[in-house]
């Protein structure tokens, strides 16, 4: 008889080691699950915020961390990439710039603009998204060439 208690008791210890490793799985299945629950309520909040916050970043006239500048070393053309508007300033306060024109990547003029300012911020919203290339001439008569490109 005592054998038979022997072989008893070992089969409900492992029989007990089992559903305790069970539970213990569906315990760590049940956290995980509540933190992809946390996880999927911060992306949706998150993405919330990013959604609501857009109004704010149209009023920011400097260019972003992920923005760039067209810089030729005379003219300073951001943000760029630009959405709705494009800033040009002259690196020298002394020279205005008289106009500015813009060219699509084949050639073709599709935009110009007079600025006769030392900067001004230019409305590019009726602009095809692609690459432009700008010509700008100075007031000492100075003409460059830059790229930028319209989102």
């Amino acid at each position: 008889m005592n054998k038979f208690l022997q072989i008893y008791y070992k089969f409900y210890k492992k029989l007990l080691q089992e559903i305790i490793e069970f539970f213990t799985f569906v315990r760590k299945y049940l956290d995980k699950l509540n933190l992809m629950k946390k996880l999927l309520l911060l992306l949706l909040f998150t993405g919330s915020f990013v959604g609501f916050s857009n109004n704010l970043k149209a009023q920011v006239r400097e260019p972003g961390s992920i923005s760039q500048k067209a810089d030729d070393g005379v003219l300073v053309a951001y943000p760029n990439p630009a959405k709705d508007f494009l800033i040009v300033k002259a690196k020298d306060s002394a020279l205005k710039i008289k106009s500015v024109t813009f060219y699509s990547i084949l050639g073709t003029q599709v935009a110009n603009y007079s600025v006769n300012m030392n900067s001004g911020e230019i409305n590019i919203e009726k602009l095809k998204p692609g690459k432009y290339l700008i010509r700008y001439i100075l007031s000492d008569n100075t003409q460059k060439v830059t790229q930028i490109v319209k989102q």
